[in-house]
């Protein structure tokens, strides 16, 4: 069998969880049998590519040429697509191509969708080509939520699909969290995994609360790991406010980076406003790690319960998230315990567990592509969805196109 992925924003700058995600899948998929393949475009960031064909994964980066406009490149898509003709397409993360090609699809391909996040971006796709889609998969609750009650999908086509991370083994769980007691008197360690972005991450709030914590005396290093456009703004806010020397920016580090990182760390530490699910939420708590978090609509609340296995932190509160870590420098048992029930609520999200209910997803996909029949499907003529319609003649945006491509600026 095989599965067609597409995912047209893993070469750009910063990654994050949706293709930390696409990786852990498409190499249990592959171990499993199944061969994958994933569809994007050029780009910079190799490192996910990479990643793909170690696990043993096609990755496809030229199905279209840099000068085509979205609708030429969802048909180059869509015939690639139709004369490969997978057992399953799936649309995990792409702003146009992925989506525009649906309509073009033979109607004996059964096609998913991934919502990654709590955002528009996600929603306002499903809501216009939600009638082609066989099942609509979310990441967390209220994802699923909003797929039903908001994007009009059937509850019979849509399924909530957690991430899945590698954790511990349980001894190593325990003696990395007792490790707590004993270090007590030492800085504590906090960590920060994800790309840095003002919108949704709000990585500025970091500064203003490393320098109240050492207004209160707490001992801490923060130890932020990621890259993006916020990266030397943060950096410059941290020596302004005198807390640089407590504060080491590592900038984008490889898996197995990120993974010695988080050996050293006691807590993990999330300012967003809003998540999907957040990976590096999961996988910190796969490695033992107290998560002091936000109270958001999305993801933490299913994973962290306040008091038991980490906090949550109303958004943008600073004077509460220093509370909470202060009050974990202070009281090493309560952070030795918030430590080991963090991984034990790590516990159901697996990789395995992951691909057994998309194998079961892609079934059902099936299944429910044959009820439906053909005759409805393949729309050639089905109207784009607002964010890729332009006021500007064809010829007018081809010339751009080619212009923006000549300098580089596109893939």
């Amino acid at each position: 069998m095989e599965i067609v992925f597409i995912d047209t924003t893993l070469a750009t700058p910063p990654t994050g969880g949706a293709h930390t995600f696409l990786v852990h899948l498409s190499a249990s998929l592959v171990r499993r049998g199944y061969a994958v393949s994933v569809v994007t475009q050029p780009g910079r960031e190799r490192g996910v590519a990479d990643a793909l064909r170690a696990a043993g994964a096609e990755v496809h980066e030229r199905l279209w040429r840099a000068t085509d406009l979205p609708e030429e490149r969802a048909a180059r898509l869509a015939a690639w697509v139709n004369a490969r003709r997978p057992d399953a397409y799936v649309v995990s993360a792409s702003p146009d191509a992925g989506w525009l090609a649906l309509p073009l699809l033979d109607g004996g391909i059964p096609r998913l969708s991934v919502a990654h996040n709590d955002v528009g971006a996600f929603y306002e796709p499903l809501r216009h080509y939600g009638a082609f889609v066989d099942c609509a998969v979310s990441v967390s609750e209220e994802i699923h939520r909003k797929t039903t009650a908001e994007c009009g999908i059937p509850a019979g086509r849509a399924r909530r699909i957690a991430y899945g991370v590698e954790s511990l083994s349980e001894p190593e769980a325990e003696a990395r969290a007792a490790a707590s007691v004993s270090s007590a008197g030492e800085p504590l360690k906090i960590v920060y995994v994800g790309r840095m972005v003002e919108e949704q991450k709000r990585v500025s709030e970091m500064a203003p609360l490393a320098e109240e914590l050492a207004r209160r005396g707490v001992a801490f290093e923060l130890h932020v790991i990621g890259d993006g456009e916020a990266r030397a703004r943060l950096a410059a806010e941290f020596a302004a406010r005198g807390v640089a020397a407590r504060v080491k920016l590592w900038g984008w580090l490889s898996p197995s980076g990120v993974k010695r990182r988080l050996a050293e760390a006691d807590v993990f530490l999330l300012m967003s406003d809003y998540e999907g699910l957040s990976v590096a939420l999961l996988e910190a708590m796969g490695r033992a790690l107290a998560p002091v978090v936000t109270r958001i609509a999305s993801g933490t609340g299913e994973v962290v319960e306040d008091a038991r296995s980490g906090f949550l932190v109303p958004v943008g509160d600073i004077e509460a998230f220093a509370d909470r870590i202060g009050l974990l420098a202070r009281d090493r048992r309560l952070l030795a315990s918030l430590r080991l029930a963090a991984w034990r609520a790590s516990q159901p999200y697996t990789v395995e567990r992951m691909a057994d209910e998309y194998v079961k997803c892609f079934a059902e996909a099936r299944e429910t592509n044959a009820r439906r029949g053909e005759s409805a499907r393949r729309q050639p003529d089905y109207p784009l969805m607002p964010s890729c319609v332009s006021r500007y003649p064809y010829w007018l945006r081809k010339i751009k196109r080619r212009a923006l491509a000549a300098a580089g600026r596109v893939g």
